[in-house]
Parts: C-alpha cells; sequence; structure tokens
C-alpha cells in the first residue's frame, strides 16, 4: 500500500486512544488502497463472522499501535493504519494457522507476541528502505515475510498445517451463486480472511459504496486473472480459484485505482497486472510447494512493485497518470485530473511570459510557412504594429520600423549562458544567412531549459553570461540582424545552449488576446497563439490582487434565498492547508473547495460535493479570475457540471468519466463595475458556442461580488430552469487559521 494523507491525520493534539480509534479501522481499508474510516469499520464487523479470526486480528492492530506510540514512531502512520495494517494481515495468518495446528495457549500467545513485534519492525524497515531507495511503499511484503517465519516455526514444531475442517453453512456458502461469481466473491472474502461468498458480498458491497471506481476495476481485473488460469487449464472452481484470486483484485485495485488515476489506461494496466499475477502465483505455487508455503499475497506484491518501478522510469506520463492525490478516492483523484486537462490543455508544457511590453502581432507561429520548420518549428516571431502597418513612410530604413529599438525583456527567472551582440543590422530587405541568428541571448531558465531570443540591435544587449536574471529584467534592444529582412524579435525554447539547438514545445502564459475586431481583449492563462494574432502581457492590478490574496480565515455565514423562495443559511469555513491554499469546507453538507492565488490569477479546483452547497456555485462562478483591469477584459474557463446532476446521474458519470471523458460547462467570465463599493464584480455567462447547455439545476449565469478580507460577500445566479438563488453574507466570525 501506499502512505495516505489525511487532513485530520495531523493533529498535534490526538491521544493514543484517538490514534486507536482512526488507525485501527483505516488498517482494514489501507487494504484495499482507501482512507475510509467507515469502510474500515465495516471491513472489520464482516472480519467478525469469524470471532477466532476476527477478534485475534484485532488484537494485534491494538497491541502493535499501542507498541509503536510507546516507542515513539510517528504517530500520523498509526493513525493511517499504514503502519499497523501488516500486523492485521500476520494475526490473521496466525489465527487461520491455529485452525490447522490448535497450538497450545503458551505457544499461541507467544507466536501472536512475534506477529506483533515483527510486523511493526519489518513494517517499519522495509517501508522506510522502499521509500528511500526505491519510491515505492513496500506493500504487504513485510506481512508475507513475517507470515512464512509462522509457517516454518509451526512446521518445525508440528510438521506441514494440515487443511483446516470449515463447517458447511448455506447462508454463509451461497452454493446457487455460478462457479465465476462465487469464485470472485470468495476471493473478495479471503482480502479479510474470509473466503465465503457472503462475506465476499459483503466486502464487494461496502468497495462499491464507497468506490465505484475501485470495485469494477477489481472485478475486470479478476476476470482478467480468471481467464488467464482457465487459459492454463486449470478448473474455475473456487477451490481451485481462492488461494489466488485475491491477488488479482489486489493487482486491479493498486494498478487500476491505487497508484495511477482511473482511466481506459489504467484499466489496461490493471488487466495486464492480473494476466502476470496469474502465471506468477502458477510458478510460485508450484516452487514454493516443496517447502509447504502457500503463495499467499506474494506475487501480487511481486507484480506491482516491478510494474510501477519500472514505469517510474518514464519520461512522460502517456495515457498513465500518476494519482495526484494519494489515499484520496479514485472517483476525486480521476475528477480532478480529467477537469484540469480541460481547464489546462497546456499545463504539461513548459510556459514562458511575453518577452516584451505594450502590443505585438505574430509575424510567424509554430509550424511557420518561413524559417519555422522541421527541427526548428517551435518558435514565434513578433512584431510592432500600429495601423495595422509595421513601418511609417516606404519602410525604407530601420527607424521606420514600429519594432525597431523596442525592448526585449526577460521572459523568464534563470541565468544567462550564451550571449552575441556583435552581429552587423541588416537595412530593410537585406539577410545575413552566414549569422542565422544574429544578436542573441540564451537563458538558462530555472525551470530546467533554455530559451533563446534572437535578431536584437546590435550592441544593445547589456547581459553577460552567468548573470543572474529576473522575469522581467531588460535584456536588451529589438533589432534586424542575422536571417532577418525586418526587424522582429524572434522566441524559442530549446534542450541546450547551443544557438541552432533544436525546439521543444511550449506555450505562452499570462497574455490578452485581441479579438478580430480588436473590440475585446481575451485573457489566456496559457495558449499557443497562432499567426495574425494580436496579443500583450496581462499586467496584474494590484488592487484586484489584494483584494483576492486578502481572504481572511474564519467562519462565513450566509443568507441563501432558494429558487423557490425558500430560505436557509449555511456557514462555510475558510482556513488554509498545509501548502498555504484556501480550503473552504461547508457546515451544513459535506462539500470542500480549494482556492489559491498564483501570478495574478485567483483559481478554484478540486469542488467535492453537490449543489447543496453554496460552494458549488462559487466553484463555478470564480473558477478562474485573473487580475486584470478593464471591462473589456473576457476570459473562458470550463466548469465540471458533475455537481449540478442529480445522485443517480452523480454516481454514473464517477464511473463512466474516466473512460470517456468529463462532463463540463463551458463559460464566459468578465470583471464589471461594482456600485456597491465591492472591489471585484464577477460575472459568468454560458459559453454560446458550446452545444452543452448543462443539467436543469446548472447556472446560467452567477454574478460574484467580492470585497477585500471577507471575500464572496454577495451571489446571484439564475439557473437553467430560470430560478434564480441569492446568497448574502451576514456574518463573519474571525478563527485562528489552522495550518496541517
Amino acid at each position: 500500500m501506499f502512505a495516505i494523507p489525511d487532513h485530520d491525520l495531523r493533529a498535534p493534539s490526538a491521544t493514543l486512544s484517538e490514534s486507536l480509534l482512526r488507525g485501527v479501522p483505516r488498517s482494514y481499508a489501507v487494504l484495499f488502497f482507501n482512507a475510509s474510516p467507515r469502510l474500515g469499520w465495516f471491513l472489520m464487523t464482516i472480519s467478525m463472522l469469524a470471532p477466532d479470526l476476527g477478534l485475534v486480528g484485532l488484537a494485534g492492530l491494538i497491541a502493535t499501535g499501542i507498541l509503536a506510540w510507546g516507542l515513539g514512531y510517528d504517530h500520523q502512520p498509526i493513525r493511517s493504519g499504514y503502519l499497523l495494517f501488516n500486523s492485521l494481515l500476520v494475526c490473521l495468518t496466525l489465527a487461520w494457522l491455529h485452525r490447522s495446528y490448535q497450538f497450545p495457549p503458551g505457544i499461541y500467545a507467544a507466536l501472536l507476541l512475534a506477529s506483533v513485534l515483527g510486523s511493526l519492525f519489518l513494517s517499519a524497515a522495509l517501508q522506510h528502505a522502499f521509500a528511500t531507495y526505491l519510491g515505492l511503499s513496500a506493500h504487504s511484503l513485510p506481512a508475507v515475510i513475517t507470515a512464512y517465519v509462522i509457517y516454518f516455526i509451526g512446521y518445525s514444531l508440528y510438521g506441514p498445517a494440515g487443511t483446516a475442517v470449515v463447517e458447511p453453512c448455506p447462508w454463509l456458502d451461497l452454493d446457487f451463486l455460478p462457479t465465476f461469481w462465487k469464485s470472485m466473491f470468495q476471493a473478495f472474502g479471503a482480502m479479510i480472511f474470509q473466503a465465503r461468498a457472503t462475506p465476499g458480498i459483503l466486502v464487494f458491497t461496502g468497495l462499491a459504496l464507497c468506490s465505484p471506481l475501485t470495485a469494477l476495476i477489481a472485478a475486470a481485473a479478476f476476470a482478467a486473472g480468471a481467464g488467464t488460469m482457465a487459459l492454463l487449464g486449470i478448473n474455475l472452481d473456487p477451490e481451485n480459484i481462492t488461494w489466488c484470486g485475491f491477488n488479482f483484485l489486489l493487482c486491479g485495485i493498486a494498478l487500476g485505482a491505487g497508484y495511477y488515476v482511473p482511466s481506459r489506461g489504467s484499466l489496461l494496466l490493471a488487466l495486464a497486472g492480473a494476466f502476470l499475477c496469474a502465471l506468477v502465483a502458477l510458478a510460485l505455487s508450484t516452487a514454493l510447494r516443496y517447502f509447504g508455503l502457500p503463495a499467499s499475497a506474494l506475487p501480487y506484491n511481486l507484480v506491482v512493485l516491478v510494474m510501477v518501478y519500472a514505469l517510474k522510469q518514464r519520461k512522460t506520463a502517456g495515457a498513465l497518470h500518476p494519482s495526484p492525490a494519494p489515499g484520496a478516492l479514485p472517483e476525486s483523484a480521476a475528477r480532478l485530473v480529467l477537469i484540469n486537462s480541460h481547464r489546462f490543455p497546456q499545463l504539461h508544457l513548459p510556459a514562458i511570459s511575453l518577452p516584451f511590453a505594450g502590443e505585438r502581432t505574430i509575424t510567424q507561429g509554430m509550424d511557420g510557412a518561413l524559417t519555422h520548420r522541421g527541427l526548428w518549428r517551435y518558435a514565434f516571431d513578433f512584431e510592432a504594429e500600429q495601423g495595422g502597418r509595421k513601418f511609417l513612410g516606404e519602410g525604407t530604413t530601420l527607424e521606420e520600423f514600429h519594432t525597431w529599438d523596442t525592448l526585449v525583456l526577460a521572459p523568464c527567472n534563470g541565468i544567462v549562458s550564451s550571449v552575441v551582440n556583435h552581429v552587423r543590422n541588416n537595412a530593410p530587405g537585406e539577410n545575413n544567412p552566414d549569422e542565422n541568428w544574429g544578436n542573441s541571448i540564451i537563458i538558462f531558465s530555472d525551470a530546467g531549459y533554455y530559451i533563446m531570443l534572437a535578431h536584437l540591435r546590435q550592441g544593445t544587449v547589456n547581459v553577460a553570461v552567468g548573470q543572474r536574471i529576473t522575469r522581467g529584467d531588460l535584456l536588451g534592444r529589438c533589432g534586424n540582424s542575422g536571417r532577418s529582412p525586418v526587424p522582429h524579435l524572434h522566441l524559442q525554447i530549446q534542450d541546450t545552449a547551443v544557438q541552432s539547438a533544436p525546439t521543444r514545445p511550449f506555450c505562452l502564459k499570462h497574455y490578452l488576446e485581441f479579438s478580430a475586431d480588436g473590440s475585446q481583449r481575451i485573457y489566456r492563462t496559457s495558449g499557443i497563439p497562432s499567426a495574425g494574432v494580436r496579443i500583450m502581457p496581462a499586467i496584474t492590478d494590484q488592487a484586484l490582487n489584494d483584494g483576492l490574496s486578502g481572504w481572511l480565515p474564519g467562519a462565513y455565514r450566509y443568507k441563501i434565498t432558494g429558487e423557490k423562495g425558500e430560505t436557509w443559511q449555511e456557514t462555510i469555513v475558510l482556513d488554509f492547508d498545509e501548502q498555504g491554499r484556501f480550503r473552504l469546507s461547508s457546515k451544513r453538507c459535506a462539500a470542500q473547495l480549494t482556492a489559491f492565488l498564483s501570478e495574478g490569477v485567483f483559481y478554484t479546483t478540486g469542488y467535492q460535493g453537490t449543489d447543496a452547497s453554496l460552494l458549488a456555485y462559487m466553484a463555478t462562478g470564480l473558477a478562474r479570475v485573473p487580475c486584470v483591469g478593464g471591462s473589456d477584459v473576457i476570459w473562458h474557463d470550463e466548469a465540471s457540471a458533475i455537481p449540478f446532476h442529480r445522485t443517480p446521474l452523480r454516481w454514473l458519470h464517477d464511473v463512466a468519466d474516466p473512460f470517456i471523458g468529463p462532463s463540463m460547462m463551458e463559460c464566459d467570465y468578465r470583471l464589471l463595475p461594482d456600485s456597491s463599493g465591492h472591489i471585484i464584480f464577477c460575472q459568468v455567462e454560458p459559453n454560446t458556442q458550446s452545444s452543452f447547455a448543462g443539467p436543469a439545476h446548472a447556472p446560467t449565469s452567477i454574478q460574484t461580488h467580492i470585497a477585500p478580507r471577507r471575500g464572496v460577500v454577495h451571489m446571484a445566479i439564475r439557473l437553467q430552469n430560470d430560478r434564480t438563488i441569492k446568497a448574502e453574507i451576514v456574518e463573519y466570525l474571525l478563527q485562528p487559521a489552522r495550518l496541517y
């Protein structure tokens, strides 16, 4: 398994009893790569269907937690169950062996103590070693190794373990089930040492209610593993499959929903892992038979660890995206990645600021028809225009060109790695192919790539090799040197400091793009504009920036008037997470939202909840707010439509969206003057070019008023059904920010 960060796990005041109340149930849930205490309590209850197993496992868990606490281990992995779940598995194994050996009380107690000690120390040691040297979790390898030691001790004392006689029980065995389904459910039950149909159905049901995606992918992986066994000629009766079937389930959960965001790629990976796991399980069971040992969970551990470590060597994510929040529900992780991929399509590309002030026209973009071809296709050429003309008069002298001698600014923070400053300037219409790039500057960005600015004016470069520069610093002036018939500025990103190095894809960030008629400026957080587009840097309005960044922590109580005229109140609590981002949560319903300000842009992201909370409308109305002044500035964004679907459709989207794409609403935003004295009035409306109107309860218009230090003070929302919702802040209670 992997470490499960959970905000409430870091409370420093938790006592031993509080930590055990959190850590013990979570130890059961961790077996399924889940952090839900509700699932843990449910699984613990199911384990008590066989009290001789369940009580021993629970006793071992509690003893391990007390021991770890007393020895001074970090309390967080105790509260998360991460340090305890291996002990649970070993103690359950011991109880299972006791059914065969019937250990005398003294020996049973000694072996239980050895299980607690061995699993704790081995788990702590292997988890640290794997994390340090491989960047992985040790999974349940500590439990497998400790269990094998217990096996050998039993073997040395009493000989090979026989098969424990289990009394038939119709309501537990459900013999009427088809063979495949009985085998699968018994495999689910075997994950908590309850290898019978009814416990397995209960485990599957609890997992499906907590995370439908996990249950679906686990079942698909079991089908792949069982199908492989059938292909090898092994009968699919429960007796032939249960011993290895839980390995298939674990492979599916780990690869399809644990380490990687659920997607078509992760599903295929889970199926491939189950296929390999079946082969490894068969081979290991044959080899270990000579020692009287079962394969246990060793096949799953070996296959998953090897596959995950191999995939860590990739250069790009490809079709498999590592989970952005280990321990989070797969549905939440998938939604976050899917929504961000739509909202920020250039998120994976290097992004740099415009290297000039004022307006410029892109006269040649990426894959340009003139010189931006082949290895050098990722580049931009910028020229200044006035009234659609590049020069005054006839353009026979350099001084007549609007681009000539304009300032060239640093597009990023970095270190100057190369400077050329001696190349003569060409007269208009001339070229210098022998010194292709002319006067140039190459910067090694702090982000790890090289940026070249070329065709500068001779003698104007005012930085030196090795000099540290900051974004916006003056580098030189535009010229007409090298292969340049008219003054322009060339910009590209490359992998080395050599002038002729091949270029690599990149995008521009935080700029305004003029509409075709020039009446509006469209804000772009990032983008790859095409030739002919007129752009300018987006200048941060400090007053807007201060208004959005100064939101105070505390409890904000709102009076809300619903779509049918009913009224109610909702309290939104704002504090900060460990990364310093705003975290908003509703006291009225289970809803959470994260917000943050970055480079002069306010973002909301990661909304969890339904439209029963005002936070759903804040997530849409304030999806992205650039701190850029001007009533002619508009911007586009996409908001998730999931919160506004009714419950059955939300569940369906949770399962289907990772494979078919998210349900999104395209919106247009603008800042308008606010006569009430508030600092920001942000209005959102549906994109007129979008064919998706959204659910009936989705908003068609949101007006959001924001005041300094108090955040959202008023909202007016119109829904698809033409009804309205209004919210007004009525009370603010200052509370100290909690840092987790």
